[in-house]
């Protein structure tokens, strides 16, 4: 629903409509009246929120490219060129503009308005105690979300009639017509199957653009209201606190957790510095104690092996004189095993002398040249 309006033409303020009354959030009428109780902010009187409109004939528009892309640098451009772009004096207009990305270039549409044209009317309407929620060219005001998506054209009569075609929501072209021009020469120069106009007739081929008004407009292009005339939303400006708040206690919880997470590594690191001593010792003393058991194990080993000095004199002494040996042989398995190879005269005799070694087996036996060979194993205690 639409709130209060204010047209300006060059014939002063021509009609005020009367919308429904907009009520402030009731936080931020609370903070409004603490910061009046406190004189931070002036008493001022109860009036709707006002929404003002400039007649096209006091505006100047100049639409044209910029070969830039970002938003900061053509923001930058245009400061740096506005006093060459507009017919008036930077410190004494107001002005605003909206770009559209076009191929490798950025349009922009520029508008301005003299200080002196709408001042006064702004002045007294925050002096009866009217918030002012924005200052918009004429054509805004017909600007509604159900043609947002779609091209058509409005005509705006005045001592110098003004046709703007709107593409998507967007002011594409905006042309001056000498004199009003027809519904046909409105669609022809437009290009557009649709011409609004306001207070249109039936029989004229224009439709009634008042029929938008019935919606409330889009406002968001070409706000031409200073700052100095804006009074400030203490809501939103309690929400930003709120939020910074927020975001400031996050970096105090976070700054305490990534405290105490130091303080514990380094109690950790002190910790594991006074005890590097102590296991130093301990992985020192570990592998003596490695090297001694290895050691204790292979004399272990060692131990457990006959005595091949004392096994070779026994055997000798033992070996009837009668008997040769051709290879002798030992080896560790279950049990130390002897193995004899030779021959001897006496094949008894040779058995019965060897008892005293271990437990004898002969293996096998031949006769070869008058000598008899033998295979035997001895194993030892």
């Amino acid at each position: 629903m639409r709130g209060a309006e204010v047209i300006i033409t060059d014939q002063g303020v021509t009609r005020v409509e009367a919308g429904a009354q907009a009520k402030p959030h009731p936080v931020e009428a609370v903070i409004s009246r603490l910061l009046a109780r406190v004189g931070l902010l002036p008493q001022q009187k109860a009036g709707p929120a006002v929404t003002v409109y400039v007649a096209e004939e006091l505006l100047f528009c100049k639409q044209f490219s910029l070969p830039v892309k970002g938003g900061a640098s053509i923001k930058q451009a245009i400061g740096y060129q506005r006093d060459m772009l507009l017919p008036f004096a930077g410190d004494a207009c107001f002005s605003s503009f909206v770009t559209e990305r076009r191929n490798k270039e950025t349009a922009v549409t520029l508008y301005g308005v003299p200080e002196e044209a709408v001042a006064p009317h702004l002045q007294e309407l925050a002096a009866s105690g009217h918030s002012l929620t924005g200052l918009f060219p004429l054509s805004q005001r017909y600007l509604v979300r159900s043609q947002a998506k779609k091209k058509w054209a409005l005509l705006l009569p005045g001592t110098m009639p003004t046709l703007l075609i709107f593409v998507n929501g967007r002011l594409r072209h905006r042309l001056l017509c000498p004199s009003l021009p027809t519904a046909e020469e409105a669609m022809e120069l437009s290009g557009c199957d649709t011409v609004y106009c306001p207070g249109a007739a039936e029989a004229s081929g224009f439709v009634d653009a008042d029929a938008l008004l019935a919606e409330s407009p889009l406002g968001k292009s070409f706000n031409l209201l200073p700052a100095s005339y804006l009074r400030p939303d203490y809501f939103k400006l309690l929400i930003a606190g709120l939020a910074m708040l927020n975001v400031l206690f996050l970096l105090v919880l976070v700054g305490m957790k990534e405290y105490r997470f130091q303080t514990t590594r380094s109690r950790v690191e002190a910790e594991i510095a006074s005890r590097q001593p102590a296991m130093k010792k301990i992985n020192s003393l570990g592998s003596k104690e490695s090297r001694s058991q290895k050691e204790i194990t292979r004399l272990e080993e060692i131990g457990r092996n006959p005595d091949l000095l004392a096994l070779l004199t026994n055997l000798t002494e033992k070996l009837p004189a009668s008997a040769y040996l051709d290879q002798l042989r030992l080896e560790q398995k279950e049990a130390a095993i002897l193995y004899l190879d030779g021959y001897a005269d006496d094949m008894g005799e040779m058995s019965t002398s060897l008892q005293g070694l271990g437990e004898v087996s002969l293996k096998s036996t031949s006769r070869r040249n008058n000598k008899n060979y033998f295979q035997m194993e001895i194993t030892l205690p």
